[in-house]
């Protein structure tokens, strides 16, 4: 290709919708989220059938606003190629994204790239606008993907190629900050919340009374007793006697008629996040210590916490690797990581260019790394 490739992209995985002009797969030049947070705070969680709706509602309207806008309008017959989110994610999701993007992209003659969501949260820490560009993430790296859905390690080689280290065998990190958020009557979505609730306990040392289970993987590891052993603590300091906390509907219901005192919610917020960010740090640095040479990428929604980014920045600084992560915006579900990640993709050549009329196959479980579904 004589210039550089401009991919025009579609997520909409979850509950965001997204669209994205990326240049060579790094410069965001047009960008669009719409985000159904507000909707789905009322039931305290994604419903499914109601996030289809809405990327029925918002992916064209936000595909118009990209291409007509006055930073993307000047490039719009430029665009090389789309590419589009088809898992892991939401199935109802996906195909709606899938099916607009491969619409679109036929009616113009273009080629599609089906994209893997987790790879866009990686390939988040290469993207930059006009106006800031960092140091370029270095490869091979050891990859931290940590958001709602998911928590895992991997090690990308130079060519792009990788190999699972470890995750969660659970729930995720972000599923976990969630739970325990919901507990204390936080609202939804709850990890900016807990973060933020914690920040204003008087006593962190808290976090030390909440271990995280060990695992028989090296690099894996277990959330459900961090959520467990706050729903403990959160029962106790209501004053509720239990000898276990029991379904997590009746223990909401009674914490609901029961709060937990505000100084409390505070201390178990911050030991939550305490116990949960030790752990990522503890798996990280296990990793980089096995793997010489290598850089240190993260991504993912929860790559957006404070102390997560603080303890991260520690420890590359200590083993001397290169630290990239994305700034705060593009570490939520957007467009843009998933133009980078195609264009990462075709250069390494472990996809190829697609024509849209063959039709698209989404999946809810695409692991990291592995070819897209025929």
């Amino acid at each position: 290709m004589s210039r550089a490739r401009l991919i025009l992209a579609v997520e909409s995985s979850c509950d965001e919708s997204a669209v994205a002009l990326v240049r060579e797969g790094g410069e965001v030049i047009a960008e669009r989220v719409a985000s159904q947070s507000t909707l789905h705070a009322a039931t305290g969680g994604v419903i499914p059938e109601v996030a289809a709706r809405e990327h029925h509602l918002w992916v064209p309207r936000l595909l118009k606003e990209v291409l007509n806008s006055a930073e993307g309008e000047p490039h719009a017959r430029e665009i090389d190629a789309v590419a589009v989110t088809t898992g892991p994610g939401l199935i109802g999701s996906l195909l709606v994204g899938a099916g607009v993007a491969a619409a679109w992209a036929w009616g113009r003659g273009l080629p599609i790239v089906p994209t893997n969501h987790l790879e866009g949260h990686f390939r988040a820490a290469w993207l930059h606008d006009a106006a800031s560009v960092s140091a370029t993430p270095q490869l091979p790296a050891i990859g931290l993907i940590v958001s709602g859905g998911h928590t895992l390690i991997v090690h990308v080689r130079s060519d792009g190629t990788s190999e699972r280290l470890g995750g969660t065998i659970d729930d995720a990190a972000g599923e976990a900050f969630d739970k325990i958020a919901r507990l204390l009557g936080l609202p939804y979505p709850g990890g900016a919340a807990l973060s933020a609730l914690a920040a204003t306990a008087t006593a962190r040392a808290g976090g030390d009374r909440l271990p995280v289970a060990r695992t028989d993987g090296e690099y894996d590891v277990s959330f459900s007793g961090v959520k467990t052993a706050a729903a403990r603590m959160a029962l106790a300091a209501a004053g509720v006697p239990s000898g276990a906390p029991g379904r997590a509907a009746a223990l909401q219901a009674t914490l609901r008629e029961r709060p937990v005192p505000p100084a409390a919610a505070a201390a178990i917020a911050a030991a939550a996040e305490a116990a949960i960010v030790r752990a990522l740090l503890e798996r990280v640095e296990a990793a980089l210590l096995a793997h010489p040479g290598t850089g240190l990428v993260v991504g993912g929604g929860v790559a957006a916490n404070g102390p997560l980014r603080t303890g991260l920045a520690a420890v590359a600084a200590k083993h001397q690797r290169l630290l990239s992560i994305p700034p705060v915006r593009w570490c939520t579900d957007n467009a843009a990581m998933i133009g980078a990640a195609a264009h990462a993709a075709l250069n390494e050549q472990r996809v190829t260019l697609q024509d849209p009329a063959g039709g698209l196959t989404v999946s809810a479980s695409w692991p990291f790394g592995a070819a897209a579904a025929g």
